[in-house]
């Protein structure tokens, strides 16, 4: 015959049957309270949610926050049958609680925890592990202030954990650096969020090489401001004219006449620094004594040219020169004449 644990015997179900008994005899008689880690927020909200104002209105009905083992769901579901407005966030991805819920924050007890007294908060953050980058602005520029002390969540939020005035940003930004944030506030307004969203990447550590338009050689040097005039986001930012005209036609002396693409002519190193291959009509095919400027040859746009700029031709030598054989426009010379070489082509 096996032997029975000693822990079983017939006191002990004795035992268990009369505390089991008590236990149902309380429940019967005073509610579930015996279960209650302690009594429930009695703030009233601004609204009446789920037919009450405040968690402590719900009395013992512990099962509107807690369904039983065997019901379907769990407690979040019972949060936002009432908070519905959540709710919606969490299933379009949208606003804080969409955020949150993205990076796989567990819903909703974390952050809001109750039985704590009619009194005690019913939000409560955890700042070291709390995922600040959910809610759109990262934390990963502002881990210490310019004094080497931790940030708090009251630096940023000082009335409030759910409130937030970009004001702060400002005030704290102009500490420390008055003369930046005038210049700043000038150029791009005091909207900070729209641009900044704490990662640094649109500050003063960000990667321009990872964008096609390079800053290079004096471009290197230019303040933000001067290209980006009137960004004031960061769709307005990526939207500037990546194009050097969009910038450089105000010192465009060609005034347009040989088209909008200065890169073909001018190097980013320096705006006089004239780098274009004129290859496809070597400009040594002269005389050394005549240097000829590009308007020489171009004096009305780089998309058409004349010979008689530099040579002393005149129309009446070139009909002379050229007559009998049939040339229907004695303008393209380098039709016969490529490179600037005589007596070739047809």
């Amino acid at each position: 015959m096996k032997k029975r644990p000693g822990f079983v015997s017939a006191t002990g179900i004795a035992a268990a049957g009369i505390l089991l008994a008590g236990v149902l005899a309380w429940t019967l008689l005073a509610g579930p309270g015996l279960f209650s880690p302690g009594p429930l927020n009695a703030q009233a909200g601004q609204d009446e949610r789920g037919g009450v104002t405040s968690h402590a209105a719900l009395g013992r009905d512990c099962g509107a926050c807690h369904p039983a083992p065997w019901n379907a769901g769990g407690m979040a579901d019972a949060c936002v049958a009432c908070h519905t407005g959540i709710g919606s966030e969490i299933r379009s991805g949208t606003g804080l609680h969409g955020g949150l819920s993205r990076a796989g924050v567990p819903a909703c007890d974390p952050c809001h925890p109750d039985h704590r007294g009619p009194d005690a908060a019913l939000t409560e953050l955890d700042p070291a592990g709390f995922p600040h980058g959910a809610t759109g602005y990262s934390l990963r520029t502002h881990r210490e202030m310019d004094s080497g002390k931790p940030f708090t969540c009251a630096d940023c939020h000082p009335a409030s954990i759910l409130t937030f005035k970009q004001a702060v940003c400002v005030r704290c930004h102009r500490d420390l650096d008055a003369a930046f944030m005038d210049r700043h506030e000038t150029t791009y307004g005091r909207d900070c969020l729209p641009c900044h969203d704490g990662t640094g990447r649109d500050g003063a550590d960000f990667d321009h090489s990872a964008v096609p338009f390079k800053l290079t050689g004096a471009h290197a040097k230019v303040a933000c401001g001067d290209c980006h005039t009137a960004a004031r986001s960061r769709d307005g930012i990526a939207r500037t004219p990546q194009d050097c005209y969009a910038c450089h036609a105000a010192d465009d002396e060609h005034d347009g006449a040989y088209g909008k693409r200065c890169e073909d002519c001018h190097s980013a190193e320096a705006w006089d620094q004239v780098t274009f291959d004129h290859e496809v009509f070597p400009l040594d095919h002269g005389s050394e004594e005549r240097k000829a400027s590009c308007e020489t040859c171009h004096p009305a746009s780089t998309g058409s040219y004349t010979c008689y700029g530099c040579h002393e031709h005149t129309e009446a030598n070139v009909l002379g020169e050229h007559e009998g054989q049939g040339l229907a426009e004695l303008a393209a010379c380098i039709r016969c004449h490529p490179g600037g070489r005589e007596a070739e082509g047809d």
